[in-house]
């Protein structure tokens, strides 16, 4: 028997242990009045508050799988909520580093800048504004790891397919982004500085006030500067963020919302693919972590600006409708350098130069229209939830031909100390590309009976493509697909409800075949089980899910081949994909003073027949833990927090003198801790530490790319609330 299979009993076993004690907490919070059902409780007046409080690790409801709101527990998929305490009790001020402490979710990185996100064996591309698909990052086709968590006041991961909202993506995850907005009435303000390692600083301020005396017009501001060096030599970055949203009540039952976001990164130092891991005698060249490849001139500057405008109106029988416009642009300029080739070991030389300039402009127009609410029908009530979305992108990226480069001598005594090359004054159009999509898509929740739900939709999408590239030709796709969903949730008991759910997957892709063609859409089917649990009155959920996803034409890295432009990777695809696995995870309150999350997910991708490991540089076993208590007594300004995230080991195939060489990574096991002690309620002081253990590790991909992760880092942080 299995490895993976002998986990399932004893993870079982574990969430029934914990479930336990939750129910055993919940009691005993019952008993002393907090329970949901207190024969005692008095009764008072209601009281309505604007927007929703996430003072702990979870959240009472998302509408990010089926564009219903629904609670956690009723949400028939594997769902995660990195709430805003637990982004500023981890200090997680991009998004790489939200994403690289959820559960089930791993990062792999081409270079520097151009950072790819897996879950469940794939990689993920859908992400979202409000719920709303957006194009992924510029540099690479996966959430954009630099963006700024200043913005948002949620990011909720939504792991398995999202077709029924996204239309076409991999069946990896949804990453939506819950933009902050202007809920108070009353003026709020807050600035928070922090100083760390390799010279980091960082100042962030958030500001919210109403604009007329009734309150009825709200504003917001949120702003960011940071800039530092970096564990890799020569590297340094800085980036400032604003952001600005408007909430105007239009009406009693009508609320507009107008906003801006801007963030400029400009790193410089930068890398641009990996470097030679191997001598020209196929032993094995070991760095120091803070090498890189990257000479002194290199930079790689990115700006991305949205402005949106929401619209909701309420009517008096319960529906909503709610309309969602957006214009996105994304602004990239670079100049790169890269090495290829085995350094001799004893003159470290043999390595061939490449050098890269160009700009790329990106634009994404997006509009998303739905009505949702109850409906009434066999003598129950029901919801449902009716849209139409469009989208389009566009990419228009332009290079810049040089000379003759310089052979870079005795690379063994590396600097960075490169002539900078003779680009030319003017650019060439190296490729034009534009995506559209439209869909039709509608979903309800039927209560079939008082403990049984039954959620049913479907997505109509068109997608097209239209690419000219200057190396690859001229390519036209076209893709109509109806994508179903449906999902079954059954009330156990009011604390635990089991789940089933399955839906379609449609992938158009941008991978190619190494004469220039792009590969056929990945399609096939996903299905998950599992149970939930919403303990204490939603302040904790609890899951565990078993998933199985069938694919065909899956993209497989074709290493050591290139498209015909000479630089860009090959694929091929792979019928018959199968990846299986389970997630579990407990987030949220575990008592007024105790916050955590502990998430644990394995999953097995193999090709045709189910036999053959596919993508193994992704670790299989992902373990995500972090916890913060507030001290009782007189210690009660002081909060103590840490955890652990775990890694199974890894392999990969990497280029060597003698054809693809195996690179092995063991599994890693990195501690973090964070201490906060609050002066009064308006300043605190903020201590965060990051793999304490100083652990040297890989990080691994599928194509030929492998650096060190970071050493040991720590951040001071001092936080100010004015109001």
């Amino acid at each position: 028997m299995s490895h993976r299979h002998r986990a399932f009993p004893r993870l079982s076993l574990l969430f029934l242990g914990l479930s336990v004690a939750f129910s055993t907490a919940h009691a005993q919070d019952a008993a002393h009045g907090k329970g949901d059902g207190d024969a005692d409780t008095t009764t008072l007046d209601a009281v309505r508050v604007q927007g929703q409080a996430a003072p702990t690790y979870t959240a009472e409801s998302s509408a990010a799988a089926t564009r219903l709101p629904l609670s956690l527990q009723d949400t028939p998929q594997s769902i995660s909520v990195i709430t805003r305490q637990r982004i500023e009790d981890q200090h997680l001020t991009n998004v790489r580093s939200v994403l690289d402490n959820s559960v089930g979710v791993s990062s792999s990185q081409y270079d520097t800048e151009r950072v790819v996100f897996w879950s469940r064996g794939f990689q993920i591309e859908n992400v979202a504004n409000d719920g709303v698909p957006v194009a992924p990052g510029l540099n690479a086709s996966s959430a954009d790891a630099t963006l700024d968590t200043a913005l948002y006041d949620r990011i909720e991961v939504v792991r398995g397919a999202s077709g029924l909202l996204s239309g076409a993506g991999s069946p990896a995850a949804l990453i939506n982004f819950v933009r902050k907005h202007a809920d108070s009435r009353t003026p709020q303000a807050e600035a928070t500085v922090s100083y760390g390692s390799w010279n980091t600083k960082r100042a962030e301020f958030d500001i919210a006030s109403p604009l007329n005396a009734s309150g009825s017009i709200r504003g917001r501001m949120v702003g960011v500067h940071e800039d530092g060096d970096s564990y890799l030599d020569r590297y340094s970055n800085a980036k400032n963020v604003f952001y600005g949203v408007v909430d105007a009540d239009l009406g009693d039952r009508t609320v507009l919302s107008v906003g801006y976001d801007y963030q400029k990164t400009k790193p410089k130092g930068v890398t641009w693919g990996t470097y030679p891991v191997f001598y020209d005698d196929g032993g094995f060249l070991s760095w120091p972590r803070s090498f890189t490849s990257a000479a002194n001139w290199t930079f790689w500057n990115q700006k991305t600006q949205t402005a949106f405008v929401d619209l909701k109106h309420s009517f008096d029988n319960g529906w909503q409708l709610h309309a969602i416009a957006s214009h996105r642009q994304t602004d990239g300029d670079d100049a790169l350098f890269y090495v290829y080739g085995w350094p001799n070991r004893e003159t470290g030389e043999g390595i061939t130069p490449y050098a890269y300039r160009s700009r790329q402009h990106g634009r994404q127009n997006m509009l998303d229209v739905y009505a949702s609410g109850p409906f009434q029908a066999f003598g129950r009530e029901h919801e449902l939830v009716v849209g139409a979305s469009g989208s389009h992108y566009s990419n228009d990226a332009y290079e810049y031909p040089h000379g003759d480069l310089p052979d870079p001598g005795n690379f063994l005594d590396w600097t960075g100390q490169y002539p900078y090359p003779d680009f030319a004054a003017t650019a060439n159009r190296a490729s034009l590309i534009s995506t559209r999509q439209k869909g039709l898509y509608a979903a309800a929740r039927l209560s079939l009976a008082d403990p049984l739900k039954l959620i049913v939709g479907a997505r109509r999408t068109r997608w097209t493509n239209d690419t000219n590239d200057a190396s690859a030709g001229v390519y036209h796709q076209k893709q109509d697909k109806t994508i179903p969903y449906a999902g079954l949730i059954y009330d156990i008991t009011p604390v635990y409800s089991a789940f089933a759910s399955y839906t379609q997957i449609f992938d158009p892709q941008d991978n190619r075949r190494v004469d220039g063609s792009f590969l056929d859409p990945m399609v096939g089917s996903s299905r998950e089980v599992g149970i939930k649990g919403r303990h204490f009155g939603g302040a904790l959920n609890t899951s565990l899910t078993f998933f199985d996803t069938r694919l065909s034409s899956v993209a497989e890295a074709d290493v050591g081949k290139l498209l015909p432009d000479g630089i860009t990777q090959a694929y091929y695809s792979v019928d018959g994909t199968r990846s299986r696995g389970y997630e579990f995870e407990a987030s949220g309150a575990f008592s007024d003073a105790w916050n955590g999350t502990v998430g644990w997910s394995h999953f097995n991708v193999k090709g045709p027949g189910h036999t053959g490991e596919l993508r193994p540089a992704l670790p299989r076993t992902l373990v995500r833990t972090f916890t913060t208590y507030r001290l009782p007594g007189q210690l009660a300004g002081l909060t103590l927090g840490g955890g652990v995230n775990w890694q199974g080991p890894s392999h990969t195939l990497v280029d060597g003198p003698n054809g693809p060489q195996r690179v092995d990574q063991s599994s890693v096991f990195l501690v973090t801790a964070m201490a906060r002690y609050a002066f009064d309620d308006r300043a605190s002081l903020q201590i965060n530490g990051e793999n304490l253990l100083n652990r040297k590790y890989f990080v691994l991909d599928n194509y030929s790319n492998l650096y060190y992760a970071p050493g040991a880092t720590y951040t001071v942080s001092f936080n100010y609330k004015f109001f």
